[in-house]
């Protein structure tokens, strides 16, 4: 058995963030020859579940395999902004504990890549390498009331895979993403504490011209159903500027203007997220959402195989986009953070147990994403 002990404080991010600045500055002024087309073109969009998320844990639930058969249609693709390359940090100050005398403060940090293997080829099958790595920090000395159990200081996600996406005849695509891992406060420590997520898609044209059928089946023991859970969806574009998968998994995007941008998507059972952006500049953009976000995790020293430890808020936040050059951009928002909740449970709407609540308060992050 073996565990990480690392300590982040806001000093240590805010070097983290100055750092990252200075990667971000560093990377808009080289000047190497750029990525040769034919290797990022067909880049499928990948959801590494909300693009936003400080410490995704929820794994990739979604992917548009139209985009290696051939550019995507109509010139813009709605669910297809995602980077295959982001690097984050969040920091939340402490705020007291509710019935007990502690506080909580949190801090994370994140990355994850999808890269091709070999070279992408339009109409030609798709292999991507995936990685994800991110470390979240409760900073507190509160207990789990019921197990008398210290709330875990550090939790990890770390998780590699691939996924594939082939081209079929009559214009539809059929495929698969697989992620195995740990997800844990002390990772790989036994064989109870791996994780797995799998979905298998099958996209085909519908009858009306730029339209398709969306079918899918999604599994993860760490997602808040913990079972397979099928799905199917019509996607829909009527025009240039909207689009709308109608079913499972819901998600719309609308663009009345050049400028502005509004998206919306959920996962089940409470992972949503609405996103407004206005472009205010070439290169900067304003961007608000809300989301209600959910960390799910193994301890190592639970009592029961099947129960989970969860960490769970919503959140309102604003902030900036700025686009550096040569694919990378770097956002920064602030986050009004509220219903803030830990627990552990066999699953996220009954059985649960070590109830912790905490107040409201403020979260910063930053993240540098790389969009090809």
């Amino acid at each position: 058995m073996w565990s990480f002990s690392v300590s982040l404080r806001p000093s240590a991010i805010i070097a983290i963030l100055g750092l990252t600045f200075g990667l971000a500055a560093a990377c808009a002024a080289a000047e190497p020859a750029p990525l040769p087309d034919d290797r990022v073109a067909f880049l499928p969009p990948i959801e590494f579940n909300l693009e936003e998320d400080t410490f995704a844990n929820e794994p990739i639930s979604d992917a548009d395999p139209d985009a290696v058969a051939a550019p995507r249609r109509r010139g813009g693709p709605p669910f297809g902004s995602s980077a295959p390359v982001s690097l984050g940090a969040f920091w939340a100050p402490a705020v007291a504990v509710d019935g007990q005398a502690a506080d909580l403060a949190i801090n994370a940090e994140f990355a994850r890549v999808a890269a091709p293997i070999g070279v992408p080829a339009e109409g030609k099958p798709l292999w991507l390498a995936i990685a994800k790595f991110g470390r979240l920090e409760l900073a507190t000395d509160a207990v789990l009331p019921d197990s008398g159990q210290p709330v875990p200081n550090q939790l990890w996600l770390v998780e590699t895979g691939f996924m594939h996406v082939r081209p079929l005849a009559n214009g539809g695509s059929i495929g698969g993403t697989f992620l195995f891992g740990s997800a844990s406060d002390r990772p790989y420590a036994a064989g109870r504490d791996l994780t797995l997520m799998t979905v298998g898609f099958y996209n085909r044209p519908a009858a009306r011209a730029d339209d398709e059928w969306s079918f899918s089946v999604f599994y993860s023991p760490t997602s808040q159903l913990p079972y397979p859970l099928p799905g199917i969806a019509y996607v829909w574009r009527p025009s240039d500027r909207f689009e709308a998968k109608i079913g499972l998994p819901p998600a719309v995007e609308w663009r009345p203007t050049d400028d502005w941008t509004f998206t919306a998507n959920y996962f089940p059972l409470v992972n949503f997220n609405a996103t407004a952006r206005r472009r205010l500049a070439d290169t900067l953009s304003l961007i608000a959402f809300y989301r209600s976000d959910t960390e799910i995790y193994f301890l190592a020293d639970r009592r029961q195989d099947d129960q989970r430890f969860f960490v769970f808020d919503q959140r309102a936040a604003v902030g900036l986009e700025q686009t550096l050059g040569r694919g990378f951009a770097l956002e920064a928002t602030a986050s009004y953070i509220f219903d803030r909740k830990l627990f552990q449970g066999t699953s996220f709407s009954s059985n649960r147990t070590d109830v912790v609540t905490f107040g409201d308060g403020l979260g910063l992050s930053l993240q540098l994403p790389w969009r090809r």
